[in-house]
């Protein structure tokens, strides 16, 4: 039987030979052969390659978002130091085990000096997204005395930081798990304890 629409197929197919060959690395020929079309069909669904891998970026992004509980009253949410805690844990369960988050991790690192699109995600993955996640939740913390008052960017970008760079480190040797998985626990507690969380 045909396949009536192969655009979901497509977007998949794109991010996972983007993950292993690169953006560059990777053809439109490529693509549309792992799922059994022409490369000529791509262009049924995407104007170009650049707008294949804008849909990969999309795509991800939603279920990145859905997977980390990401809401506008998630600072609302949380209201002491073992809820942050559990929500970080939890959102860390879901990055480390996502497969879309482990290939576009692994994407974005790889192409970030090739792709300025790409190099755009990178940032915003590693620093600047999850900086202003914590940064409202720390806000938030800190007006209902939750938490000592501070400048709550520098007070995130503190907290992420280690948290980001152990993810990285998971990536790149898996091997180490364990200990990565342990110094991000035992970061979280004395951050908590530093900054009197309730």
């Amino acid at each position: 039987m045909p396949r009536t629409n192969a655009k979901e197929p497509l977007i998949k197919a794109a991010r996972d030979l983007f993950s292993v060959k690169g953006y560059d690395g990777t053809s439109v020929d490529e693509i549309a052969e792992s799922i059994g079309i022409k490369g000529p069909t791509i262009y049924k669904y995407f104007k170009n390659k650049e707008d294949l891998l804008k849909a990969v970026i999309n795509t991800a992004e939603d279920e990145y978002k859905e997977g980390m509980g990401i809401s506008s009253n998630l600072a609302d949410m949380i209201n002491s130091g073992a809820e942050l805690k559990a929500y970080v844990l939890k959102t860390l369960h879901f990055t480390l085990k996502n497969d879309t988050a482990k290939k576009m991790r692994k994407l974005i690192t790889m192409e970030q000096y090739r792709n300025s699109t790409l190099a755009k995600q990178t940032t915003m993955h590693q620093l600047t997204y999850l900086q202003d996640i914590y940064t409202s939740i720390f806000q938030k913390m800190m007006e209902r005395g939750q938490m000592v008052k501070g400048d709550a960017a520098i007070i995130a970008l503190e907290f992420v930081s280690p948290i980001t760079i152990m993810v990285q480190l998971i990536d790149r040797e898996p091997r180490k798990k364990k200990e990565a998985l342990q110094t991000i626990e035992k970061h979280i507690d004395i951050f908590l304890e530093r900054y009197n969380f309730k």
